[in-house]
């Protein structure tokens, strides 16, 4: 019988996840009112990234939060639940940078990828291992 864990961790994650995408939110509004449009694909650059920055968050982090709480309640190891989650904190943040620059090929948001991928790879990894034994159950 599993005895879940609170996910404590993950929900402190959470929120710091969430106090990041409001503050990439409010730079999307603001550029979407100057620039237009306010629906739909936007043309100016400035737009662009600050939507990306915003989407690219949102899109990422609800899924890490989902299954990182999955991992911390089923007692997938407080020091994985501790490393994946600064990871992805410090991955989202280099690539938030990256997309703020003007040339968005750059090491800060190839590394923001790169380090999202690893994180996605060892938590999903994680989560079968953890979960796998208690299948059969």
């Amino acid at each position: 019988m599993i005895s879940l864990v609170p996910p404590v961790i993950s929900a402190f994650t959470a929120g710091i996840l969430i106090l990041f995408a409001d503050r990439s939110r409010l730079p999307a509004v603001n550029q979407r009112r100057q620039h237009g449009p306010s629906l739909g694909e936007a043309t100016d650059p400035n737009v662009i990234r600050a939507v990306r920055r915003h989407g690219n968050l949102a899109e990422n982090a609800a899924i890490f939060i989902a299954c990182i709480a999955l991992l911390e309640m089923l007692g997938g190891g407080r020091l994985w639940v501790e490393i994946l989650c600064g990871a992805f904190v410090l991955a989202r943040l280099l690539h938030a940078l990256g997309l703020s620059l003007h040339n968005t090929v750059n090491p800060f948001r190839v590394a923001g990828v790169l380090l999202t991928v690893a994180v996605g790879l060892g938590l999903g990894v994680r989560l079968v291992l953890v979960a796998a034994p208690h299948l059969a159950g």
